[in-house]
């Protein structure tokens, strides 16, 4: 240990802004494999709940309105610009081009998540990476 007084508890605001280079995409609507989408939405979805009220408790969670299920690690507008490599050391076996779009419509890409935990001020599309995989274990971090 050290002997530095401890930090108190605080708030800070922080403000990201970048850009993200989406590839050429097909609209989602167009997507051959939208299908699985809604089938596996269809056939969980009654059992479903949000990924990080899971974890921290539900306080936080649009409860009123319906889940979503988000793409965890790919979204759909970036597939094609996925590394094959990169994404074959995490996921071995998927390195084929023709299989990725079948891999972000599965259930290893998918977490369910209430709106406020997907694309709310607490959510997976608002907050940086690592503060909304802190979300999933300190409540009210946001």
């Amino acid at each position: 240990m050290t002997d530095l007084p401890i930090t108190v508890a605080h708030n800070q605001k922080i403000t990201h802004h970048y850009e993200i280079h989406f590839p050429a995409h097909e609209p989602r609507q167009g997507d051959p494999l939208y299908v699985d989408f809604n089938a596996y939405r269809k056939a969980h979805i009654a059992d479903a709940q949000c990924y990080i009220g899971q974890r921290v408790g539900f306080q936080q969670c649009s409860l009123d309105q319906p889940l979503e299920l988000h793409h965890a690690h790919i979204e759909f507008s970036l597939q094609n610009g996925v590394s094959l490599t990169a994404l074959a050391k995490d996921y071995p076996g998927i390195d084929n081009p023709t299989q990725v779009g079948q891999w972000i419509e599965s259930e290893q890409n998918f977490r369910w998540l209430c709106v406020y935990h997907h694309r709310g001020l607490g959510g997976a599309h608002n907050l940086s990476h690592s503060d909304f995989e802190a979300s999933q274990y300190i409540p009210n971090l946001t």
